[in-house]
This record gives C-alpha cells, sequence and structure tokens, in this order.
C-alpha cells in the first residue's frame, strides 16, 4: 500500500520553559491524497486476486510534538502523529510516530 497525501494545519504552543529550549506542541490538520495497493495491479506473485482498488483518500490528523534544543543549532523532535482517513479499503486509523536530530 502506498499514500500520497497532503495536509494543510495548525499548531498550537503548549509548553515551553523559560528559556526556550523545550517546546510542546499540539497540531491539526486535514488530509487528502491518493492510495494505492500494489500499485494497481490486481493479480499478486502467487495468483491470489486483490479487492482493494486505488482511490482517492481524505480525513484529519491529530499531532504531538516535543522539541529540545542540545545547543544552539542543534534540535532533537520526537513526533507522534494520527491519522484518521475515510474512503480507504486498508483500514481508518494510521499511528505515526518519528525521531528528528537537526542541526544549522
Amino acid at each position: 500500500m502506498a499514500q500520497f497525501s497532503a495536509e494543510v494545519g495548525y499548531f498550537l504552543n503548549l509548553l515551553t520553559d523559560h528559556s526556550k529550549t523545550f517546546f510542546c506542541s499540539q497540531g491539526g490538520s486535514a488530509l487528502a491524497g491518493y492510495e494505492t495497493v500494489n500499485w494497481g495491479d490486481k493479480l499478486l506473485f502467487d495468483c491470489s486476486t486483490l479487492e482493494s482498488r486505488d482511490h482517492f483518500v481524505y480525513g484529519g490528523a491529530v499531532t504531538l510534538e516535543l522539541e529540545t534544543y542540545l545547543a544552539d543549532r542543534v534540535v532533537l523532535l520526537f513526533i507522534g502523529r494520527e491519522r484518521i482517513f475515510s474512503g480507504s479499503d486498508m483500514g481508518q486509523f494510521h499511528s505515526q510516530f518519528g525521531i528528528a536530530y537537526g542541526y544549522d
């Protein structure tokens, strides 16, 4: 399964410390996109047939993000997101978790 989607949303800062080195943000977004199962091929390698079809999907997402600066130009992110899709054959809820490290 592959999903290609675009999101538009807003993040709100929930918590920060006085030195501005730690941030906790929550966001919400609307999303729309396209979902394909086995790139449109109905026949699998073992001659089984897929009943799922390719189609457009839409929904929303709720995100919680923790961000901390380890140095002046070094940041560490922890991200958790729950995406809710309508119109998907592969399930309505998709959880995503991520860790990112960046520097300037």
